[in-house]
């Protein structure tokens, strides 16, 4: 069972309403995170560019404990930040570099020694002593740690601002505090939520490779206004459940590449489909006509839908579950008829 993700069904829901998001911003372009012609490209890969031109700064593989007082690394760090644009908000970057500045009264002498013990650690122990030590220095701003981490290697760290990424995480189904939060354990907590949402994404973009940081793009991206307030039309819709639902559908049947450890959902989720079609009793609950056929096993064949669909926040349970046969259900979502919720709504109860 993954760590963080009891329940993946808002989080796959909301990444099929991201890919039809994109869709329409992007009409045929192939999905990339990179393209400067597409809408992530424009509006996301400036974070991975910020973190190279900022690594280019540091140069911290030539860093020497002599460096140490000498007043090197300063300089460096303080040109990286300089870099950071909107991954850390304008109030910490200005504190950050009065810290830096021997000429200022708010100068940190110990500030040297915290950032060459984040950019010399090697160990995940040596990591999160350098992420206490720095927390200490420069305060538990996770603007200024969780940039300095992500500069280091964006492969294992990433940026952070601690309302936003909450908030993003409520919305596919996660909690996880991190305002007022700024730990070495809850910013790993985070990145371990972050990777297991990379591993779900790749599942279901194979053909994209997707990293770290463009997960943590598609978590920006949907707390922002423009994706919140977007609507698909009707026929959208339809295609978002139906790929919501196929989803899910594969990964209980073992159909998926999956890399992240969904067992106890699968099982529970394969449990409602179950119970579903056991209070049907061959019978469709919206035709009210027999099973059409039976499957290998002899069982009649009826088809588990979400009521209230999964990409509109319904909740994958006995509660929101119907038991269809082939054709009511394709009815369903192509026709998408408040009628028909309501019979089906009443019939469950």
């Amino acid at each position: 069972m993954a760590d963080y993700i009891q329940d993946p069904t808002d989080l796959i829901a909301m990444i099929h309403r991201f890919l039809a998001f994109l869709r329409s911003r992007d009409g045929d372009r192939p999905l990339s995170f990179v393209d400067k012609n597409t809408f992530l490209g424009r509006e996301e890969n400036y974070k991975s560019i910020i973190s190279e031109l900022a690594r280019t700064d540091l140069r911290y593989d030539s860093w020497d404990t002599s460096w140490i007082g000498s007043g090197k690394i300063l300089a460096r760090c303080s040109k990286a930040m300089n870099r950071s644009g909107n991954l850390v908000n304008k109030y910490q970057q200005t504190a950050f570099r009065n810290m830096l500045d021997p000429g200022h009264e708010r100068f940190r002498p110990a500030a040297e020694r915290a950032l060459y013990d984040i950019y010399k650690s090697v160990t995940g122990a040596e990591e999160a002593a350098a992420f206490s030590q720095a927390k200490r220095v420069f305060g538990g701003h996770y603007d200024t740690l969780g940039y300095l981490f992500f500069v280091k290697d964006p492969s294992r760290f990433l940026p952070i601002r601690s309302s936003q990424f909450e908030e993003s995480l409520s919305l596919i189904g996660i909690d996880h505090p991190l305002a007022g939060k700024c730990s070495w354990e809850n910013y790993a907590g985070f990145i371990g939520i972050v990777r297991e949402v990379q591993a779900v994404m790749q599942d279901i973009m194979p053909d994209v490779e997707v990293r770290l940081i463009d997960t943590h793009s598609f978590l920006w991206v949907i707390h922002e206004k423009v994706f919140r307030q977007w609507q698909p039309d009707t026929e959208a819709t339809a295609g978002l459940e139906e790929a919501t639902e196929h989803y899910i559908a594969a990964t209980i049947a073992g159909d998926t590449v999956r890399k992240c450890r969904l067992t106890r959902y699968i099982t529970r989720s394969a449990e409602v489909g179950k119970a579903t079609k056991a209070r049907a009793h061959g019978m469709c609950q919206l035709c009210g006509k027999p099973a059409p056929f039976s499957d290998r096993r002899g069982e009649p064949y009826l088809e588990t839908h979400h009521i209230i669909w999964l990409s509109r926040g319904g909740k994958d349970s006995l509660d929101n579950t119907a038991a269809l046969c082939p054709n009511c259900h394709t009815m369903m979502h192509i026709v998408d008829d408040e009628a028909d919720v309501k019979t089906l709504l009443d019939r469950i109860k």
